[in-house]
């Protein structure tokens, strides 16, 4: 028990006043912690998305699968169209058109399927996404069509031949490849595309 250093008295351990002569004391009270600021939750980054001509989006972060479905299909050639209008085979670390040097809008992949034909109809046929031409596919042959992200409309055509159905596929972050497969059918006068999943594509 402390005493009040002025009239002698004993006195409270935290008393600021001696009860008994009214002295202030010199109270040492022990310092209080400094409060800790609360975590902020931060969301995980998400893709940044960029407006292209005709509303479509595409995205510079890739899909999860992505990266998956671009080691199963290494071999199957990847096919890009510049805004430039040059299309060429590349690889998946492509960036920028070999002839104009135009950066490649990256997204997700169309993989299409030539499926022969018991027919013996071996000819090739001209790819068509979004009304813009793709090149050619040739008689059991598969491509990777690199595209945006979004909805986009699969044609193939032979000569006067086009294809009797015209399927739209969707390509997301979420979902980056689509697949479509493609023969010819009524004794080669009519081309079927027929919407696919990765069991029906060959890896090469």
């Amino acid at each position: 028990m402390p005493f009040c250093s002025k009239c002698g008295k004993s006195v409270n351990p935290t008393a600021q006043f001696c009860p008994a002569c009214g002295f202030r004391r010199s109270v040492n009270v022990a310092p209080q912690p400094a409060p800790q600021p609360i975590p902020v939750y931060q969301p995980d980054p998400q893709p940044v998305s960029r407006p292209v001509p005709g509303g479509v989006q595409y995205s510079t972060v890739p899909g999860p699968y992505l990266e998956t479905f671009n080691r199963r299909f290494a071999a199957v050639k990847v096919r890009y169209r510049c805004d430039g209008g040059h299309v060429f085979d590349g690889n998946d670390s492509q960036t920028a058109c070999p002839t104009c040097g135009a950066p490649l809008k990256k997204g997700g992949f169309i993989q299409i399927y030539r499926m022969g034909n018991m027919m013996g109809c071996a000819v090739g046929m001209g790819i068509y996404i979004d009304s813009q031409p793709f090149g050619h596919l040739g008689n059991k042959e598969s491509v990777r069509v690199s595209v945006p992200f979004g909805q986009h409309q699969v044609h193939l055509t032979h000569t006067a031949t086009r294809a009797s159905n015209m399927p739209v596929v969707t390509v997301t972050p979420e979902a980056p490849y689509a697949f479509c497969k493609a023969s010819f059918a009524k004794a080669g006068f009519e081309i079927n595309i027929a919407q696919a999943s990765p069991d029906d594509m060959p890896e090469r």
